[in-house]
């Protein structure tokens, strides 16, 4: 046996060990969020059933193209309402739909069977109601088959300085954000908090900069902004990078070329504001906003939004639903660096 043929065999039971643990972990957190169920559990129609199946594979972006109203060999019920043949793609767990269905009719009087035929690499699912078989399908891996969504990364702005509560609610958030800080002392004695919950953040170079040790002005000298950067750097030397606000002031400038150079000497890339997508929201309609956000995002796109704190902490409760359909989201630094 070659060592490449040990390595790609190791490779596989290290992926299918990872994939048992997520699985597990979600098992967990999904039972030790429920109650205990119902003992008056409602019965449902093969109809109602059928009904509920389809959401559990729309929640997981299982396309239609890939649900095939078919018979299922040696599966027969007379009160059977549907069977189906399902194709679902290789990065999708069959078992993470299975949990969804759990889910899904933790309520009502249905039995989900699961069983899994190794040789045929496929498993079926049967779901019945007061002892009578409503809906069958069978599941199988498609290695060609890919959910087509693109990658989203947040910018989080409006730092909560001085509530601690919300600041740990937010640095205490799992997905994956960079915060946006203006270089200021009060930025400065956050770098530590923020590095220990291992997030990143950006610096934010606009008109609105107030300590003068900071300060970038157009009508400065060049001696004076020199100063000035380097302080910045030096007090901000670990930002991922820095943005400047191209409708300020300070970049309409004559200075502004003279201030990009210098930070370009410094191996600093900085990112135009205008090229991070904004949800233009109100307190009232975040989660919409956002959500029409995300239908911009197309197959192989990849955005950074900039929100607030608020709306982050918003929209950070829905974000899981999206990751379930196929969107993927990472660090705003995989898209920007690069470009």
């Amino acid at each position: 046996m070659s060592d490449n043929t040990v390595f790609k065999k190791i490779a596989l039971i290290l992926f299918g060990l990872v994939l048992l643990l997520l699985i597990a972990n979600i098992v967990v957190k999904k039972i030790s969020g429920k109650d205990e169920q119902p003992k008056n559990r409602e019965s449902l129609s093969g109809i109602e059933i059928d009904k509920i199946f389809h959401t559990a594979l729309n929640n997981y972006g299982l396309s239609k193209n890939w649900i095939v109203k078919k018979r299922i060999k040696n599966i027969s019920d007379d009160s059977l309402y549907s069977t189906y043949i399902i194709k679902v793609p290789k990065n999708l767990p069959i078992p993470l739909l299975i949990l969804e269905l759990q889910d899904l009719f933790w309520d009502d009087d249905v039995n989900l069977k699961a069983e899994e035929f190794t040789p045929a690499k496929k498993t079926i699912i049967k779901l019945s109601s007061q002892n009578h078989l409503k809906v069958a399908a069978e599941f199988s891996y498609d290695e060609n088959l890919n959910r087509e969504h693109g990658y989203a990364a947040f910018m989080v702005y409006d730092f909560p300085f001085d509530d601690e509560d919300k600041k740990d609610e937010l640095l205490k958030t799992p997905e994956p954000f960079y915060v946006v800080l203006p270089p200021s002392t009060n930025s400065k004695s956050q770098i530590d908090r923020i590095n220990k919950s291992e997030k990143r953040y950006a610096i934010l170079l606009d008109d609105n900069i107030d300590e003068l040790v900071f300060k970038l002005d157009g009508k400065y000298s060049e001696d004076r902004l020199k100063r000035s950067i380097r302080e910045i750097v030096g007090t901000f030397s670990n930002a991922a990078f820095f943005i400047i606000d191209d409708r300020s002031d300070l970049f309409e400038s004559d200075k502004y070329k003279f201030i990009e150079n210098e930070f370009r000497k410094r191996n600093i890339k900085i990112v135009n504001k205008s090229m991070l997508s904004s949800l233009d929201a109100n307190s009232l309609n975040v989660d919409g906003k956002f959500q029409d956000f995300m239908l911009t995002i197309q197959k192989n796109d990849e955005k950074v939004l900039l929100v607030s704190a608020d709306e982050f902490l918003s929209i950070a409760q829905i974000i899981p639903s999206y990751r379930k359909i196929g969107y993927k989201f990472i660090y705003p630094g995989d898209i920007i660096i690069k470009r």
